[in-house]
């Protein structure tokens, strides 16, 4: 079954607009499943017959209503995209922080009774001289 310009448009627009909503409300259960359908909703478009030049030339063969819509659906699904990047980046950034905030809370972080930094199995951070 051939995957209409409309149904090829409207499967990434959803499937990114998903993910960006998931990644604004930090719905952490959601995430992986919204990553991965927004991945296979953006190489099916490479799938499309004829590839994005072939989606390109089908969306300029709709009627002038039809091609604004459309047009105007994947305008929105590139700035969805740009935004999940930057979200991801701020989640990655916001996760490495509470990593480091949780080490040096950690008992592990602490000077062991000889002065070195603990690492809580034994280990010491420059061994001893």
């Amino acid at each position: 079954m051939q995957v209409t310009p409309q149904q090829a448009v409207e499967q990434v627009a959803q499937a990114v607009h998903r993910l960006r909503t998931t990644l604004e409300q930090n719905h952490l259960p959601e995430l992986e499943q919204a990553v991965l359908d927004a991945q296979a909703a953006l190489r099916s478009l490479e799938l499309f017959p004829g590839g994005i030049d072939g989606l390109r030339a089908s969306i300029d063969q709709q009627d002038s209503p039809e091609r604004e819509r459309l047009v105007d659906l994947l305008a929105q699904a590139k700035l969805d995209h740009q935004l999940n990047s930057e979200l991801i980046r701020l989640a990655m950034q916001r996760n490495a922080a509470l990593q480091a905030y949780a080490a040096q809370n950690s008992a592990a972080a602490t000077y062991s009774s000889e002065g070195a930094v603990s690492f809580g199995a034994g280990g010491q951070l420059l061994g001893k001289f």
